[in-house]
């Protein structure tokens, strides 16, 4: 193994470099890791060897030089904490649910859900489904796993989120590139394109969040007065973002269970929804005991737009994360709670009943990544009791 150390500047903040070193392992499909030394205010870069490690150190650098943020830094703030009662961690859940079968590797970020896994993840869904209906009065929604690009070319996925894109792609319609496709692959050949010429420009995507679903079935659309101001849908299905060499067990996946609450109508209506989603939500945190933070965040924007979003969703408090340790020096989000202004009621043209352009935000939950800090930090039988009095609590 190659390994290449980059130097960063040195007032640059430690969660900065933490975001750099995971959009590292894009810059070329040659890097096989990517992480940041604190002591030496570096960030090393591994190859295979052989690899022309100068030629992938301009690309990395550039990615530095695109996303260092210095004076227009704002670090994450905790708004709360609860230290659970616990005081140690069980770092073998993925091997022991490997092993009893609840689980099964499919390939990179891709895994199947069965046994006790399976069962919590639902039971975990229901609720967040039962308070969305009977909290919220949401509509309840089902979506499709294809998402049309156009939807997401006006939401601004494609400039903001290339990375993460995963898109449903299928063959041209022409005779002779599908036969010489064809050919190529008897006898059971490994997959092989000739050229894109052979791919016709996607129409969908994989989808990478549930709410984008709703916002495009709302487009030029405008509430009555019965409305009230707010309207509340919420859905659950599977989203896809790639995550290249940042993939990892269960806390990292390429394909993962999504329910999302989801709110659009006045600024106001919108944002004491947020806020009561949020309450509810720590509650269950408090009852669960589990060790946790509520911070504020930044979505994963790539190179181009990091520094100025970034600094525009942490500074007006847009995003909150609610993070959950899996180890005692690790914690992974679990939850989040958006608030996105009137950017969907502007791109996706839905007003309010006087006109305006609606504002939207939403409580989304991660479902596997929930269940896997439950079961590391309270296990199974634990997690399944205090499920139950939070049902019993909360509805």
């Amino acid at each position: 193994m190659a390994v290449v150390a980059i130097d960063l500047p040195a007032n640059l903040p430690d969660d900065i470099a933490i975001e750099i070193a995971k959009r590292a392992c894009y810059c070329d499909a040659v890097i096989t890791g990517s992480r940041f030394v604190p002591e030496s205010r570096q960030l090393e870069i591994s190859c295979d060897n052989g690899t022309d490690m100068a030629a992938v150190s301009r690309k990395v650098e550039l990615l530095v030089d695109k996303m260092k943020t210095e004076r227009l830094a704002v670090k994450p703030k905790v708004i709360r904490s609860h230290q659970g009662k616990h005081d140690s961690f069980d770092t073998s859940v993925f091997d022991t649910l490997t092993k009893a079968g609840d689980i099964y590797t499919e390939g990179t970020g891709v895994i199947s859900r069965g046994g006790a896994f399976l069962d919590l993840l639902e039971r975990f869904d229901s609720l967040f489904a039962r308070i969305g209906r009977e909290i919220f009065h949401a509509t309840p929604r089902t979506y499709n796993t294809l998402i049309p690009a156009d939807w997401l070319r006006r939401a601004g996925y494609f400039s903001s989120f290339a990375h993460s894109t995963t898109f449903a792609m299928h063959l041209c319609e022409d005779f002779h590139r599908l036969e010489q496709f064809a050919g190529r692959h008897k006898g059971g050949a490994e997959l092989h394109f000739e050229s894109l010429d052979e791919i016709a420009t996607p129409e969908y995507c994989l989808s990478p969040a549930i709410c984008y679903h709703t916002y495009g079935s709302m487009q030029e659309s405008a509430f009555t007065a019965e409305d009230n101001g707010l309207r509340v849908y919420t859905a659950m299905g599977r989203c896809f973002r790639y995550e290249s060499k940042n993939i990892t067990a269960l806390d990292r996946l390429w394909e993962f269970s999504m329910r999302e609450i989801i709110f659009v109508g006045e600024k106001e209506r919108v944002i004491e929804a947020r806020q009561k989603a949020i309450e509810l939500i720590w509650r269950l945190v408090e009852i669960l005991d589990l060790h946790a933070e509520l911070e504020t965040a930044s979505d994963p924007f790539f190179a181009t737009d990091f520094r100025s979003l970034r600094f525009f969703q942490l500074a007006n408090d847009l995003k909150f994360e609610l993070r959950l340790p899996v180890e005692p020096d690790r914690s992974i989000a679990a939850a989040s709670f958006n608030y996105h202004e009137n950017f969907f009621g502007d791109n996706f043209a839905i007003a309010t009943a006087d006109g305006a352009p609606v504002h939207t935000g939403c409580a989304a939950f991660g479902l596997e990544r929930l269940v896997f800090a439950a079961l590391t930090q309270i296990g199974e039988t634990e997690t399944r009791t205090r499920l139950r009095l939070a049902e019993q609590e909360l509805l």
